[in-house]
C-alpha cells in the first residue's frame, strides 16, 4: 500500500483523462498491439520500448507528446501482445516491422523516441529510410559493434544476470522474478511501480512468451549482432537531428554507446541527466519531456 504522504503511481492515472485508442492492427501480417494519442493531423511520434518490454516502457511520456504530436507507441513483433514467431528476432525483423506498421497507419514520417533496444531500431531504420524519418531520441542508446576486447568481469557478470533473470522470469513469472528483472531498470525503487510489474507479469505469462523470450535473447548472439550492428560509417552517414540521452550514474555499455554515438552523428545533441540509470523516460519524467520536447519542437 502506498505512503499516505506520498501520491500514488499508477500507468492509468497518466493516461486516465486522456482520450486515446487501444486496439490492435494487422502490420506485415503482424497482429501488433498499439496506442494513440494526440491529433491525428499533427506530425506523427513513434515510441519504441526496450527488449523484453512493451509500450507501457513509455507510458509517462505519452500525455506530453500527444500535446503536440499524433503519437504512438507499440509493442514490437515477438513483445508485449504482438504477435510471435517462432523464430530468432533479429533488429533487422523489428525495422521491417516498424515499417510495416508505419505504413498500415499511413504514418509516411514520423520521428522516434527509442529506449535501448528501440534506439538500435529507430537508428537502424534511419539509415535504411531516412525520408521517413523526421527527428531520433535515443535512451540507454545501443546496438554499437562489438569488440574483440575482452569484456570486463563486472560487465560480463551483469550482462549474464540480466539475461538469466528474463528467462527466469518467463519460465516463472513470480511477483519476486518481476522485481528482479525492474531491478535492472530502474534505479529508484519508489518508481518500480506495482503497475509496471503486474503488466509485465502478465505479458510473461502468455503460454508463448517462455519460446519468444529465447527467440528475442537469440537475436543478440555474437554473429546475429554482427550483422545488425550499427557500424560507425553507415551511423556517421545519418543527416536526421538526434538527441541522446545520456544516464551518466549508470556506467554500462549504454552510456558508453551514447556519447560514442554523439561524437559519430553529425546533428547529434547529447544531455547528461543524473538520478536515472536504464529507463531515464521513466526516472526523470518531467525533466525529459521539457527536454525532449524542446528538442522536437526546435525547427
Amino acid at each position: 500500500m502506498a505512503d499516505s504522504t506520498e501520491d500514488y503511481k499508477s500507468i492509468w492515472l497518466h493516461l486516465y483523462d486522456l482520450p486515446f485508442s487501444h486496439g490492435y492492427v494487422t502490420a506485415g501480417g503482424v497482429r501488433t498491439r498499439y496506442i494513440q494519442a494526440g491529433e491525428k493531423n499533427a506530425p506523427a511520434l513513434i515510441m519504441l520500448h526496450g527488449m523484453g518490454g512493451s509500450w507501457e516502457n513509455c507510458f509517462g511520456n505519452i500525455r506530453a507528446h500527444a500535446a503536440h504530436f499524433n503519437t504512438f507507441a507499440f509493442d514490437m513483433l515477438g513483445h508485449g501482445l504482438t504477435a510471435k514467431p517462432d523464430k530468432v528476432l533479429e533488429v533487422s525483423d523489428y525495422v521491417a516491422h516498424l515499417k510495416n506498421f508505419m505504413d498500415e497507419m499511413q504514418i509516411a514520417q514520423a520521428s522516434f523516441i527509442g529506449v535501448s533496444l528501440g534506439s538500435w531500431v529507430a537508428t537502424k531504420f534511419a539509415t535504411l529510410y531516412p525520408d521517413r524519418v523526421a527527428k531520433v531520441t535515443m535512451i540507454s542508446a545501443w546496438g554499437r559493434p562489438q569488440t574483440d576486447k575482452p569484456v570486463p568481469p563486472d560487465v560480463r557478470e551483469r550482462m549474464g544476470r540480466a539475461r538469466s533473470s528474463r528467462l527466469e522470469a518467463v519460465a516463472n513469472p513470480t511477483w519476486t522474478a518481476m522485481e528482479a528483472v525492474f531491478e535492472g531498470l530502474i534505479a529508484d525503487p519508489k518508481k518500480r511501480i506495482p503497475d509496471l510489474l503486474a503488466v509485465r507479469q502478465a505479458i510473461y505469462r502468455q503460454p508463448e512468451m517462455q519460446r519468444s523470450m529465447a527467440n528475442i535473447l537469440g537475436g543478440i548472439e555474437p554473429d546475429i549482432w554482427k550483422r545488425n550492428a550499427l557500424t560507425d560509417d553507415e551511423v556517421s552517414k545519418i543527416g536526421n537531428p538526434y538527441l541522446i540521452i545520456a544516464a551518466i550514474d549508470s556506467k554500462d555499455v549504454f552510456l558508453e554507446s551514447s556519447y560514442a554515438y554523439s561524437k559519430l552523428i553529425p546533428n547529434a545533441r547529447l544531455v547528461e541527466l543524473t538520478g536515472a540509470s536504464h529507463w531515464a523516460q521513466w526516472e526523470r519524467v518531467d525533466e525529459f519531456n521539457r527536454i525532449n520536447l524542446e528538442f522536437l519542437l526546435t525547427k
